[in-house]
């Protein structure tokens, strides 16, 4: 099948589809979403059967879908709609989470569902449940999404998923919904904030008088009588910080 794979950048999600779909013998080409013109021009000189959007940063021009199916790679479960679903996610304490093809259509993130996948949640930054499960889940799932489309099938409408297991709307975080009150959080909320935020965009906060963007966090044992929010300790490149009740080595910072 000729296939158009159009991303926001050549991610490792992409790479990794872009191997899989390869290896299975696709006809393949590669467009990075930078405006509607070079969309519309990729689709025609690429003449794809099949879009596929693995990482986007907006929506498909409706020209495009209504041209030829598209399929979005969203890293949700079935509902679940919004820019920023693994963040919430991991604040929410979810212990399970998935992938979900579903069509492009007018209304963001709301098309018909193709196929998913779920996977286990674990204890980790944003980032590296990307690479890692939300990765393989999304091949899972586009690989069975191609597999109903070729065997004829049809999407679910998701207006006919069980309510139960259907996700919902998760708008983008706010610098206020992330920023760190680190006199009243304990270690595990700030823990948990910044692994949402790892690696993009990081947490705002200021390293003495210097505002920045934090990353890179880990428990470390208590430090008694160590005021919450003071910067305490230096080892090599990570700095600690301590917290209300603990305290966390923080290992990168951007100004």
């Amino acid at each position: 099948m000729r296939i158009l794979l159009l991303a926001h950048s050549f991610n490792s999600l992409t790479q990794r589809l872009w191997c899989e779909l390869a290896e299975r013998g696709h006809a393949l080409s590669l467009e990075l979403d930078i405006s509607d013109a070079v969309t519309d021009e990729a689709v025609t000189l690429h003449a794809p059967e099949l879009v596929i959007a693995p990482f986007l940063k907006r929506a498909i021009p409706e020209r495009v879908w209504r041209r030829v199916p598209c399929l979005i790679v969203h890293p949700g479960i079935p509902g679940d709609r919004g820019p920023a679903a693994l963040d919430w996610a991991i604040l929410e304490g979810r212990r399970e989470w998935g992938v979900t093809v579903l069509e492009a259509s007018a209304e963001f993130d709301a098309g018909d569902v193709w196929a998913s996948a779920g996977f286990a949640m674990r204890a980790a930054t944003k980032a590296s449940l990307y690479r890692d499960e939300v990765a393989a889940a999304a091949v899972r799932a586009v690989l069975a999404a191609l597999e109903r489309r070729a065997a004829g099938g049809r999407a679910t409408p998701l207006a006919a998923l069980e309510p139960a297991a259907a996700g919902r709307w998760h708008p983008a975080l706010t610098a206020a919904e992330r920023r760190i009150d680190w006199h009243a959080e304990s270690t595990a909320e700030v823990l948990v904030k910044l692994r949402a935020a790892d690696s993009s965009p990081g947490i705002a906060d200021e390293i003495l008088g210097v505002p920045c963007r934090l990353f890179d966090a880990h428990a470390a044992s208590a430090v008694d009588g160590a005021p919450p929010g003071a910067w305490l300790a230096r080892d090599g490149e990570s700095l600690l910080r301590a917290t209300r009740d603990g305290a966390l080595w923080i290992g990168h910072a951007r100004r």
